[in-house]
C-alpha cells in the first residue's frame, strides 16, 4: 500500500514539474566551443572494425542446432471396459423417505412403486 501511495505522489509531482517546466522561460544552453571539441577532450572510438559490419550487418552469424532425428511412434490406445456402478444404498434415507433403486425420494411427493420385484 505504502508503495503504491509513494508511486503516485512521484507521477503528481512530476507532472505537476512538467507543467510548470513548460510555461518557464528557454534558459542559456550551455555549449562548449568548437576549440575545444577539437582538442583532446573527445575522441571518437570504434569497438568492432568497419569491415566486420560489412561482412555481418546485424552481429555475429546465429548458431543453429539441429536435433537429431527421433522416430516418432504413436501413443498406444488401450481399450478398458467401462463398468458402471451404481451409488451405494443408505443406511436410511430418513423419515418419510424412501430408496427407489438410484437415490433417495421423498415419499409424501411421489408414490413408491409397492408392486412385485423385477
Amino acid at each position: 500500500m505504502r508503495h503504491g501511495l509513494i508511486a503516485v505522489v512521484a507521477i503528481i509531482a512530476g507532472l505537476i514539474f512538467a507543467a510548470a517546466s513548460s510555461h518557464a522561460a528557454p534558459g542559456t544552453v550551455l555549449t562548449a566551443p568548437a576549440t575545444t571539441m577539437e582538442g583532446g577532450l573527445v575522441q571518437k572510438v570504434q569497438i568492432f572494425p568497419r569491415r566486420y559490419y560489412r561482412q555481418y550487418p546485424y552481429g555475429a552469424p546465429p548458431v543453429v542446432v539441429v536435433p537429431p532425428a527421433v522416430p516418432v511412434m504413436p501413443p498406444v490406445v488401450v481399450e478398458e471396459p467401462v463398468i458402471v456402478v451404481p451409488p451405494p444404498r443408505p443406511a436410511s434415507c430418513g423419515e418419510y423417505r424412501y430408496w427407489n433403486g438410484q437415490y433417495c425420494v421423498d415419499a409424501r411427493y411421489n408414490r413408491p412403486y409397492l408392486g412385485p420385484r423385477p
